[in-house]
């Protein structure tokens, strides 16, 4: 009887610790299987997670917002940042981007301003809030992943608060590459405030499902007669980036009070050539706006990437194609 009840008393304890086990958090390692071929050029590296691990590591929580707008997170990871380890190869520069391909086959570019944490970021609702304030990384390690999802991009900020898009959490690379970027571009907003803003950007804010900024539209007939449409942003919501009036929790708005005080708007082409609007002509005014297509197609030629359009313009000269730069000038004295 003594031998059963010993017998019965070790079963017991052997399905508690099991039971214990099974409900303990684990932490989801990558194994040193895999590697990641890093190249710039003739620059060629190969990094396991061993070889990661000997490089300044960063342990960081983080989490994104899916597509459809719900958050994600944040979780635990660890890993390193994606600037150490292209500086092993040269690092990257403006006119280069990141090309990155998974096991799986799948390949994304990242711009540089990407890499360099230039990303919209959103709040814990998945609300848009603003451009930066983050870094990327490479990890090998989180509370939330399998392993065979390592490594894995991820986007941290000192702000553990805010989150990023879903589709740039790339998983299971196996190679980073700097190339010679192609259809990329950037365009500098200077203001109150500083932005530099991409295809990516501007695709992701025009896109948005919670943004109250819809698409504007300008049917109108060029000089030849024939029908053309232009689709874009309206030009108030780009100033909204750089005119200082930002809530308290760091989302984008629109500064009136320094619209009706009165300042300009300086846009800038490629070849520098200019044109200039006053504050009230675009403040929260949807028939300007900068447009990315014509009749459906993104711009190209001399329109590349983007040109001012709409039926609110004084006059059609001030159409300026191929904007590089805008710029709030004459803004008031505080």
């Amino acid at each position: 009887m003594r031998k059963y009840r010993r017998l019965m008393l070790l079963t017991v304890l052997l399905a508690m610790s099991v039971l214990v086990f099974s409900a303990t958090p684990q932490v989801s390692q990558a194994s040193d299987t895999w590697s990641v071929e890093t190249a710039s050029g003739k620059n060629v590296i190969s990094l396991t997670q061993a070889d990661m691990e000997n490089m300044p590591t960063v342990t960081a929580t983080a989490g994104f917002r899916k597509s459809g707008g719900k958050v994600e997170g944040p979780f635990n990871y660890k890993g390193v940042y994606m600037k150490d380890l292209l500086d092993k190869v040269g690092g990257i520069k403006k006119g280069q981007s990141l090309r990155v391909t998974s096991r799986d086959g799948y390949v994304r570019d990242f711009s540089h301003l990407e890499v360099a944490g230039n990303v919209l970021t959103y709040d814990k609702d998945g609300n848009l809030l603003r451009l930066g304030n983050a870094e990327m990384l490479l990890t090998y390690e989180s509370d939330r992943d399998a392993p065979i999802a390592f490594p894995r991009i991820i986007y941290v900020s000192e702000n553990d608060k805010l989150f990023t898009s879903g589709p740039l959490w790339m998983k299971g690379i196996a190679k980073l590459e700097v190339v010679t970027a192609t259809d990329g571009w950037e365009v500098k907003l200077t203001g109150v405030e500083s932005a530099v803003i991409d295809r990516t950007i501007f695709d992701t804010i025009i896109d948005c499902e919670d943004s109250p900024h819809l698409t504007s539209v300008w049917e109108t007939m060029d000089k030849k007669g024939d029908p053309e449409t232009y689709e874009g942003l309206p030009l108030w919501v780009l100033v909204a980036m750089i005119d200082g009036g930002d809530s308290p929790d760091g989302h984008y708005r629109f500064n009136d009070d320094l619209a009706a005080r009165g300042y300009r708007v300086k846009l800038i082409a490629r070849d520098r050539y200019s044109v200039i609007l006053d504050s009230q002509q675009i403040a929260r005014n949807n028939e300007i706006f900068v447009a990315n297509k014509k009749n459906g197609v993104m711009l190209s030629g001399e329109m590349f990437p983007l040109t001012l359009a709409g039926k609110g313009l004084p006059f059609r000269q001030y159409m300026i194609k191929g904007i590089a730069e805008i710029q709030l000038v004459n803004l008031p004295k505080k």
